[in-house]
């Protein structure tokens, strides 16, 4: 059997490799689910049901690997521990319930999806209590540390905002897509994932891990190529949808 650091180097490799290959089938391949759910992909999922089994693996697999460590209660670890938790125990259990409308989800991507999360939150975990041991007290003043806590912040805001406005185009029990405004929206047509990725790339700063590197690089590479394929949604769907909007990154793209 192999031990916990070999699983952990199997499982660095598997998002690693995951995510290649995600970005590069992404700008061929829209993920079936959302706005872009289409028949052929087998059996679907309650939105809500699907966003659980999809999102919760995450901070579940984060906190039991976390928390079996006996560096669980340092102040630095159980900092970054608070960062991840907050975003993804929103996402799993709070938010799924916030939604108004919403498509069913195949089966096979609340699959794959399910997958890469337990995968990567443990990773996170293990590397944050077991493979960091720059992760003292004194990480509180270093740069990277500081810098990337405020990257985070403001990118869960950025986040929590866009998902704001969005719940906001539907009355309750509505349905259908309406052009949103407000916030980041001024610039670009997803600020959500704009947001999220903002908060990965400032949590793989604060941590400094290989592993919350490579989570920053999945999240990249799998919200860019949605973000553009939802840009060419909006124009192809909605006439007047503002032409000074890019995709994801204000003024870039």
């Amino acid at each position: 059997m192999p031990d916990s650091f070999e699983l952990y180097q199997y499982a660095l490799w598997f998002v690693l490799i995951f995510a290649a290959v995600n970005f590069v089938l992404l700008w061929f391949v829209v993920a079936p689910y959302g706005r872009h759910l289409r028949k052929g992909w087998g059996p679907t999922l309650n939105p809500r049901v699907a966003w659980i089994l999809m999102e919760a693996p995450s901070p579940i697999g984060f906190a039991l690997v976390f928390f079996a460590s006996a560096r669980a209660f340092e102040l630095v670890p159980l900092t970054l521990a608070a960062l991840f938790l907050a975003h993804y125990v929103y996402r799993s259990f709070i938010y799924p319930f916030r939604t108004r409308g919403g498509a069913r989800k195949p089966v096979l991507t609340v699959s794959f999806g399910s997958v890469f999360n337990i995968c990567n939150g443990s990773i996170n975990a293990y590397a944050i209590t077991e493979l960091a041991p720059h992760l003292q007290a004194s990480w509180l003043y270093d740069p990277r540390f500081l810098l990337g806590v405020a990257l985070f912040g403001f990118g869960y805001a950025v986040n929590h905002q866009a998902d704001e406005i969005l719940r906001s185009l539907r009355a309750p029990g509505e349905t259908g897509y309406k052009i949103p405004y407000g916030g980041f929206y001024r610039w670009i047509s997803c600020p959500n994932y704009f947001g999220e990725i903002l908060e990965w790339v400032g949590f793989a700063l604060a941590a400094w891990t290989p592993a919350a590197a490579v989570f920053a690089l999945f999240t990249a590479s799998n919200l860019v190529p949605r973000a553009v394929a939802h840009h060419r949604w909006y124009h192809e769907k909605f006439s007047g949808y503002p032409r000074e909007r890019r995709a994801v990154l204000p003024f870039l793209l």
